[in-house]
């Protein structure tokens, strides 16, 4: 049986060289079309009472969409992310479950044009190691699945044959890798 730890003491920082943030969504219900955030900090505090918290953001123009058409529409369209009004994507831990068996359970508000909704990522964490240039560092991979409508991103378009062009759920992968704080 797996039993709650507390593998981290500190604070942490993401290191944004080695972490990342992205979402896919089936297109035309032949593929997944994966997009990333290039902008994006994570912050992991772990307090001496077991209490640990988790807060963090991606800017939604740092999207990984080269096409200008296609780019403008995603990320300042009012059917999708409308970053103009709401430029962050952000999300704050209300609970962290680690195991001995290194499993991660992450539940949280996660807000997506200026409408926040709760939402529970799974995964693993790796413990703190020390790195060879004497760096402490521990990481979190997690993974949660959400229906876009839930955040207005409402865009649809009917398929000649009735099906929707693009799916409404959505997978969010976050891989966090985190510097612990001096």
């Amino acid at each position: 049986m797996a039993i709650a730890v507390q593998p981290f003491d500190g604070t942490y920082q993401l290191d944004p060289n080695h972490s990342s943030f992205e979402f896919s969504v089936t297109h035309l219900g032949l593929s997944k079309y994966r997009a990333a955030f290039g902008d994006i900090d994570a912050r992991l505090a772990a307090d001496a009472d077991g209490t640990i918290a988790l807060v963090g953001h991606a800017r939604v123009d740092s999207i990984s969409i080269t096409d200008p058409d296609f780019r403008a529409h995603v990320v300042h369209g009012s059917d999708f992310f409308g970053a103009d009004d709401h430029p962050l994507i952000v999300f704050r831990s209300t609970d962290i479950e680690l195991t001995e068996d290194h499993g991660a359970v992450v539940s949280g508000e996660l807000e997506i044009r200026g409408t926040s909704r709760s939402v529970t990522a799974t995964g693993s964490y790796s413990p703190t190691i020390t790195d060879p240039f004497g760096v402490s560092r521990a990481a979190l991979e997690l993974r949660a699945t959400v229906d876009r409508r839930e955040w207005g991103l409402d865009w649809q378009l009917a398929l000649p044959d009735g099906r929707d062009a693009l799916a409404w759920e959505v997978e969010l992968t976050a891989v966090l890798e985190l510097v612990k704080e001096d």
